[in-house]
């Protein structure tokens, strides 16, 4: 996906229209850059980042549960907040490895909210990447041991010698206007309606996979089958067009080869080999099992589960047409 400019502001903050970000569940960076007056010519310019690796300041928050994104980078320990007490007085606490310290800060109720580590990198992605990994970690751990969940819902990269910011995010849900009486709800496909709403109630990529995974297999097999063997029963002719992966302005650019090829083949060879068997079995084919916290797993199945969304949208469309055809002549 394209960079895309938002504008200029003289003022700390600024507000984002939602139309101003890509599709809800697009994974996206908002980039802040400072300008500083030139020494020289008093023209506003960014600073250059240093030679080689850069040095960076990375920001997580966390939270009970997931919520509404709010893309604010100045966030501190009161704007977090989580299930995990500290047992101290302290106002923080250290995590020590071999890479360096992460600072865990605690809000007014004594809870972990929010952690900082410097971290020498290549750029702001790689910078978020290590953090995450180290972090992660110890909280995959805390989470087992204290049969917790614990949620990270921001990462905000500083680049020391830049001020430049980075914010990790992905894009928020739109509202949506209905009008009453207007929509019909086929008994047949209350399952998938369930199960695409379970989908979307998702904060993972994981899950969400799954779900549309399902949504998909059920619309490519027995529920079609079904309904063609009714329709023939009754002598009625239900058109049903082979679907392609549908294209889209904000289709992820590492998977873009998937568009127009047949939903049908993509569902076998795609989804199902590459993405539904890694997370159904623990070790398959000699490969090592997922790390789910892994950022670059969790980029790729975010990407995977909005190509999936598309796809499973797909079907419950023509699935829906079938049904309309069906009942307006089938013969009571």
């Amino acid at each position: 996906m394209k960079n895309k400019s938002l504008g200029t502001t003289k003022e700390p903050s600024a507000k984002i229209s939602l139309s101003d970000l890509p599709e809800a569940g697009i994974s996206c960076r908002l980039n802040i850059v400072p300008l500083f007056k030139d020494p020289i010519d008093g023209i506003p310019c960014r600073r250059k980042d240093a030679v080689g690796k850069n040095l960076f300041q990375v920001k997580a928050k966390f939270s009970k549960s997931p919520r509404e994104i709010e893309l604010k980078g100045d966030f501190g320990p009161l704007d977090g907040s989580s299930y995990v007490l500290t047992a101290t007085e302290n106002q923080y606490i250290e995590i020590r490895d071999n890479y360096g310290i992460i600072r865990l800060d605690k809000n007014d109720k004594s809870e972990l909210s929010m952690a900082t580590s410097l971290v020498e990198a290549s750029d702001a992605g790689d910078a978020r990447h290590k953090f995450a990994d180290r972090l992660s970690a110890f909280f995959d751990r805390i989470s087992y041991v204290a049969n917790i969940p614990i949620f990270i819902d921001l990462f905000v990269v500083k680049n020391i010698t830049t001020e430049a910011q980075t914010i990790f995010f992905v894009s928020p849900p739109r509202p949506c206007i209905i009008n009453n009486g207007d929509e019909t709800l086929p008994a047949e496909l209350a399952p998938v309606y369930a199960l695409y709403r379970e989908a979307q109630n998702s904060n993972s990529p994981y899950y969400k996979v799954l779900c549309l995974y399902k949504i998909m297999e059920g619309l490519l097999g027995h529920l079609r089958t079904d309904l063609s063997k009714k329709a023939r029963s009754e002598n009625i002719n239900i058109d049903t067009p082979k679907l392609h992966v549908p294209d889209h302005p904000n289709f992820p650019s590492g998977i873009n080869h998937l568009i127009g090829q047949p939903i049908k083949k993509v569902f076998d060879n795609f989804f199902q080999k590459e993405f539904r068997d890694a997370m159904a079995h623990f070790n398959l084919n000699g490969r090592e099992p997922i790390n789910v916290s892994d950022p670059i797993h969790w980029a790729r199945f975010t990407d995977v589960a909005f190509v999936s969304n598309l796809c499973a949208r797909a079907l419950i469309e023509r699935h829906e047409r079938s049904l309309e055809i069906f009942s307006r002549h089938y013969k009571k």
